[in-house]
């Protein structure tokens, strides 16, 4: 019988910066992490005689969102990341590199240029919770 194993454990995830600093996600305590593609890998345009032209598209940009214990590790991160790019020389901003090593899965997904898109939500809720953090990427490449 075959089978396919996944399990968050066997992901590392390391996010940096030189003017910030390193965090190791994947000792943190984080609930999910979604990375989205900014754009198509293809495209579709109808000529006025009928025919499809079929575009192929070079995107590498996209979205990283982050979910983390509000009050936590990370936060404090993030908290000191938001506080630096608010004041930070434009030309450091986009020096972030997210890494995430998925060893069940046998691949790596390296995103550059990372930076913090805006100021996450701040919840006050009865019990914890959690913050969602978004960062922009200008290349996401998986290998």
């Amino acid at each position: 019988m075959a089978y396919n194993v996944y399990s968050i454990t066997d992901c590392k995830v390391e996010l940096g910066h030189p003017d910030v600093g390193r965090a190791h996600i994947h000792q943190c305590g984080h609930g999910k992490i979604t990375i989205s593609s900014a754009g198509d890998l293809t495209s579709h345009t109808m000529t006025a005689d009928g025919y499809v032209v079929v575009n192929k598209l070079t995107s590498t940009n996209g979205t990283i969102t982050i979910e983390i214990p509000q009050n936590g590790q990370l936060d404090e991160f993030f908290v000191h990341w938001i506080g630096w790019q608010k004041k930070c020389d434009p030309s450091r901003i986009a020096l972030g590199v997210l890494t995430i090593e998925d060893l069940a899965g046998g691949f790596t997904v390296t995103c550059t240029g990372v930076t913090l898109q805006k100021m996450p939500d701040r919840v006050f809720d009865r019990t914890a919770t959690n913050r969602i953090i978004t960062l922009l990427a200008t290349t996401i490449t998986e290998q």
